[in-house]
């Protein structure tokens, strides 16, 4: 797999856009959240409206999924054919259909691809294109799910949240996992970055991303990098929009 760090800032950051993540395997490719500002990221990136097979929704804040209806617009607009599918939690996925169509009223039913909308839930496997998904629960303030893929490798992405046990599992052993990294306090909000660094050591993860870091922090990361110099076993990264990782 080739991950590529679309965006890896927070809401309300001036300089990174949204945290979002691209996927490709050899079958596929994947799409992991779209905030307000990362469709012009996609359009820069990729030139082929047909290219995304899926895009998977992390949760149901602006900043993970307010992209949608200028992504899926553009789609159309460019000549997109092929069905896409979007994966998000059950509770999400109306709410998705109407936020496109708060966007672009009555343009969905223009489209000359198909949208096939599947529910995500932690228990639930879903085999995509040659792609396992697993998902399960951060402790974020509205639900939210962490999602493994395995293609050969095994990838991980947090969206948002502090890590529960049930990540932890979903994340042990990973070739690498993509985690948000807001700041340095423990909450039921976000991730603490250096019980994050710990937690990585702890369940042998080979490599860690570090996004979604408070705009603040990420300005002036001297604090962050002494932190990543801490960890024992796992290679810590703090990535900049378009970083590359192989898996």
């Amino acid at each position: 797999m080739e991950i590529t760090v679309l965006g890896c800032g927070e809401a309300f950051d001036e300089r990174y856009p949204n945290t979002s993540v691209l996927v490709r395997s050899e079958e596929a490719t994947f799409l992991l959240d779209c905030g307000y500002s990362v469709p012009p990221q996609v359009w820069r990136h990729l030139a082929d409206p047909n290219e995304i097979d899926a895009v998977y929704i992390s949760h149901g804040h602006a900043d993970h999924y307010f992209g949608l209806p200028a992504l899926l617009s553009r789609f159309w607009e460019d000549g997109r054919t092929k069905r896409l599918a979007i994966l998000s939690q059950t509770a999400l996925l109306e709410p998705i259909r109407g936020l496109m169509e708060a966007g672009y009223r009555q343009l969905a039913a223009r489209f000359q691809y198909d949208i096939d909308y599947r529910s995500a839930e932690p228990g639930r496997t879903i085999e995509l294109f040659g792609s396992r998904f697993d998902f399960a629960p951060t402790e974020h303030s509205v639900a939210n799910y962490a999602v493994r893929i395995r293609s050969g490798g095994t990838f991980c992405y947090s969206g948002d949240g502090m890590f529960t046990k049930e990540s932890m599992a979903l994340f042990k052993s990973a070739d690498l996992v993509v985690h948000e990294a807001y700041w340095f306090e423990a909450s039921h909000v976000h991730a603490d970055i250096d019980g994050l660094i710990a937690m990585a050591d702890q369940q042998a993860i080979s490599r860690l991303a570090l996004v979604h870091v408070q705009r603040g922090l990420r300005r002036d990361p001297a604090r962050i990098l002494t932190a990543m110099s801490r960890a024992e076993n796992t290679d810590v990264s703090l990535p900049e929009p378009l970083a590359r990782y192989e898996i």
